[in-house]
């Protein structure tokens, strides 16, 4: 068995997804494949190229080291797995660009166990959710959204997702939308951890909670609108919607100096639609709607989500 998810980039709605506020994610064309090979004894073998080799008793899994995305997803399906398997994952995804790597493989691993307990594979968004907040703590979801997916896609939190692990019943609103004109992005040369830039907002919202409320708000309305664009395929009004988001992620303090140069040299280019931060900011990669800036890679937005080849 083959299964495989695609990576992801934000379009818009970062840091304000996280209080409930709407989103746009894209999955691109860069996916994790994993092998899926029977073993008789009940165990695991994991081999990737990030790391050693592994091998882990299904009846003792612990969720930890480089493959604990991989743990986790086995460990919601061992008491139903009559046997182990050897895992051969994959990346054409690159980690180091926030490129939703850990999303992919925590969807493909999922989508994997499922098929082999013989349990559906719908709605595993609940889980691979579940599984991201377990491990970092904190998550929206849209990553995984999109690796399930396929396409472009606007995204909220259900109301139940908003605090803690989300009970099994919860689900997130994902809607798929038109696809959009060329994208392109650029790396900053550097990345700053998401956890790192949450806690340094944290810090800053100390005191001014209602201050940063209102920010979220403001936020939220252009993702709002952005989505609305979409759907009506105006994409001078969607480029426009998320010129005005990354206004409000300068505001949020996530948008550094190395990020400002490469978005105001982008504006430069003629027909571009709009270009700002893809991520949670403070380091990683610029995103060019439109004519592709100097500098920029295109990407191709992937139409299908999380594949299983029998």
């Amino acid at each position: 068995m083959k299964v495989s998810a695609p990576g992801s980039i934000m379009i818009t709605g970062e840091h304000a997804v996280v209080y409930g506020h709407p989103a746009i994610v894209a999955a691109i064309e860069q996916r994790i494949e994993i092998e899926v090979s029977p073993l008789p004894q009940r165990r695991l073998e994991i081999v990737s190229e990030i790391a050693e080799p592994a091998t882990v008793d299904l009846d003792r899994i612990a969720v930890e080291g480089p493959y604990r995305f991989v743990l986790a997803a086995a460990a919601r399906f061992a008491g139903r797995l009559s046997s182990g398997a050897r895992l051969e994952i994959r990346s054409e995804i690159d980690p180091t660009l926030g490129l939703g790597s850990s999303a992919a493989v925590t969807v493909a691993a999922l989508g994997a166990f499922a098929r082999l307990s013989g349990a559906p594979t719908e709605g595993l968004h609940t889980g691979a959710l579940a599984i991201v907040r377990q491990i970092q703590g904190r998550g929206s979801g849209a990553d995984l959204a999109a690796s399930l997916r396929g396409g472009m896609n606007a995204y909220r939190l259900g109301a139940d997702m908003l605090t803690g692990a989300p009970p099994e019943t919860a689900r997130a609103w994902i809607d798929r939308l038109p696809l959009p004109p060329a994208l392109g992005l650029r790396y900053a040369g550097y990345k700053t951890p998401t956890a790192e830039v949450l806690a340094r907002i944290a810090g800053a919202m100390a005191g001014r909670e209602a201050e940063f409320a209102a920010l979220y708000d403001r936020m939220g309305a252009c993702a709002a609108a952005a989505i609305a664009a979409a759907q009506a395929q105006d994409w001078t009004a969607f480029g426009a919607a998320l010129t005005r988001y990354q206004g409000q992620m300068t505001k949020l303090g996530v948008s550094d100096g190395t990020l400002s140069r490469i978005i105001a040299d982008a504006e430069t280019t003629p027909g571009l639609l709009a270009a700002k931060i893809s991520g949670s900011g403070l380091g990683d990669c610029v995103l060019a709607l439109g004519a592709r800036p100097e500098g920029f890679t295109p990407v191709a937005v992937a139409e299908e989500g999380l594949v299983i080849d029998d």
